[in-house]
């Protein structure tokens, strides 16, 4: 009886690279909840612009399944249709991505007060809530960027599947929330990590954490246009 394992060589690096910097730079476990939050917003940003360009390469067939549905389009010059594309999109991205930091901005408030770090002008519980947002973003991007990068990396798949379109307006779906179920699972990894670890808990438990993002194989459905490299045992 063969036994499948699906492993995704993506996932691995991304790991790998996310937990060097961690246990290098000995984050603590507020500083990975603030990763993993900026994590989530790369990624739906991501999300956005990759759908957009998508929609835009396809304005061909987009063309032609318009002119199927509706004959008066048939009507309008190539040109015409093209802009009136772009210009839908443009609007629905700038849609999309002010929802995305409304509610990024609003799930910081939650971490300002559970996963307050320094700097607290950004990240206290009466710092964020008063700072612009692209501030601490910025901020976040210079020092734990390479979750980001990782969560891109091991998701890269997530800008090419099909339907663009759902993805420009709502890209805000299960892998985000996804994100976020690690974060609430933090209490349960930490106690884990100070059993095993004593004092050196958090580092522990921020790693045990990455390999449950990162390497825990996604369900098919989950990557439409192909899964990651099947090796079988």
């Amino acid at each position: 009886m063969k036994l499948r394992a699906s492993i995704n060589l993506y996932g691995i690096a991304a790991f790998a690279l996310s937990a060097w910097f961690a246990v290098v730079q000995q984050w603590s476990l507020p500083e990975f909840c603030w990763s993993i939050w900026l994590g989530g917003l790369l990624y739906a940003w991501a999300c956005i612009f990759a759908a957009a360009i998508q929609i835009m390469l396809s304005a061909g067939s987009l063309r032609q399944a318009c002119d199927m549905r509706l004959p008066l389009l048939q009507r309008v010059p190539q040109p015409v249709f093209f802009l009136g594309v772009a210009a839908v999109v443009v609007c629905a991205g700038v849609l999309s991505f002010r929802l995305s930091c409304f509610l990024f901005g609003f799930y910081g408030l939650f971490l300002s007060v559970f996963a307050e770090m320094e700097p607290h002008d950004l990240f206290g519980r009466n710092g964020f809530i008063n700072s612009d947002f692209f501030t601490p973003v910025m901020y976040l991007v210079e020092w734990f960027w390479p979750v980001a990068v990782g969560i891109i990396i091991a998701n890269w798949r997530d800008f090419v599947r099909p339907q663009p379109w759902k993805r420009v307006l709502l890209p805000v779906e299960r892998e985000i929330l996804r994100l976020h179920v690690f974060v609430l699972a933090l209490p349960f990894f930490s106690m884990l990590a100070w059993f095993l670890l004593g004092e050196a808990y958090q580092t522990g438990a921020i790693v045990l954490l990455m390999g449950l993002l990162y390497l825990i194989p996604k369900k098919p459905a989950d990557s439409a246009g192909g899964g990651g490299e099947r090796l079988q045992a």
